[in-house]
């Protein structure tokens, strides 16, 4: 069977970080047999384990939205215990392995609504690494995160991940809110062209969050020690603004057997293009999930039992240049050529404007949204819980 391989890249990626993105090979029109499995089980937290089809070349991103493998699956352990999974929305199901031990093998059982049945491999749980030194080190116009990892007795092989959140500031704080849809007769009326801000339209102070795209993968086997010096965990420019003010980044690592690290590294290198040009494609890779009842389906795919461990690094705005200078950005408007000023053809919106003294039609700046509303570059309101200081 000819393999679609350019149409697998698009793929790779998100299946390699924990979620599907559908695979694409030429099978026959209307067929969906073989099945893409992506998750690890996860020993002391929810499990996530994502179900997708390998889905035939031309098929519409609607219908692969719409198609995912349903049925029964679950966690088994080599004592005897089972974890059934609760199934969530597009091909996700979750296992409630919080209170599950941390010592012995485990697998994931598949049996799919059709009679069809995977099993994965009797996996041994890969202890937790230990997570040291996450440190944030300025090279040049850029910020690098990196850590020290070192894995338990026999632990060689490591995967993290990461999550990102930041607060960051509006270039400026409004005086004044212009009111649009006025009169003509009142557009000359500085007193009723703006208002003052309410309570609620403070948009200087704004928080945003992002999950690592690709996990980060390493192995010490070679070595005479099991552990990994300055691992590089992201590495953010220093003109970014999500280190103007508050950055925050929480490290999940896991440690993997040696042939899960193998199958994901060749996954990543293939997504970005820095495989080989005879690398197998992914549906020729040796996963370690098998079809029970019939051989000759296919499922892609590699389970491990892992526990992770977190670390937190806080990033101040010491490292932080300034990419433009905001007050390029603000400008006091132009009357038009009969000397009136048509405001409402400036702005459709509730504008927020900044005014130096009483305002009037000359002395109030205006700008892009952006320099006076956070939210305008994708942030919101919605502080965390746990953010460590007062603003809102």
């Amino acid at each position: 069977m000819k393999k679609s391989t350019l149409i697998y890249l698009v793929s790779l990626l998100t299946l390699v970080s924990g979620c599907i993105y559908p695979f694409s090979v030429e099978h026959g029109e209307g067929e969906f047999s073989d099945i893409v499995v992506s998750g690890n089980i996860l020993i002391g937290e929810t499990t996530r384990i994502t179900l997708g089809y390998v889905y035939p070349v031309g098929t519409p991103p609607s219908e692969m939205r719409r198609q995912y493998p349903t049925g029964t699956l679950t966690v088994e352990s080599d004592s005897g215990l089972s974890w059934k999974g609760s199934y969530q929305y597009r091909g996700l199901y979750t296992f409630d392995t919080s209170e599950a031990p941390a010592e012995g093998s485990y697998r994931l059982r598949i049996t799919l609504d059709d009679g069809t049945e995977y099993l994965s491999e009797w996996s041994a749980v890969c202890s937790a690494p230990q997570i040291s030194n996450l440190r944030a080190m300025q090279a040049a116009d850029v910020v690098q995160v990196v850590m020290d990892i070192k894995g338990g007795e026999g632990q060689w092989s490591f995967r993290w991940d990461y999550t990102q959140t930041w607060e960051y500031h509006a270039d400026f704080r409004p005086d004044l809110m212009f009111i649009p849809g006025l009169p003509e007769k009142d557009r000359e009326d500085p007193s009723k062209i703006y208002r003052l801000p309410e309570a609620d339209e403070d948009y200087y102070y704004c928080w945003s969050s992002a999950a690592s795209v690709e996990p980060g993968l390493a192995s010490a086997e070679g070595q005479s020690i099991n552990e990994i010096h300055n691992a590089e965990v992201i590495t953010i420019p220093c003109t970014d603004v999500r280190i103007s003010h508050l950055y925050c980044i929480d490290v999940t690592a896991s440690s993997l057997s040696a042939t899960g690290r193998a199958w994901q590294q060749h996954l990543k290198d293939v997504s970005n293009d820095t495989g080989s040009l005879f690398s197998p494609t992914p549906s020729d890779m040796e996963g370690n999930i098998k079809c029970t009842t019939d051989p000759s389906l296919t499922a892609i795919g590699y389970i491990d039992a892992v526990c992770r461990t977190q670390s937190r690094l806080f990033i101040g705005p010491q490292f932080y240049r300034r990419g433009y200078n905001p007050d390029d950005w603000i400008f006091i408007p132009d009357p038009d050529e009969d000397g009136f000023y048509n405001f409402d053809n400036l702005f459709i919106n509730n504008s927020p404007v900044r005014c130096n003294g009483t305002p009037s039609k000359t002395n109030v700046y205006w700008g892009p949204k952006r320099c006076t509303d956070c939210r305008a570059s994708g942030g919101s309101k919605a502080k965390p819980d746990w953010w460590p200081n007062n603003d809102k």
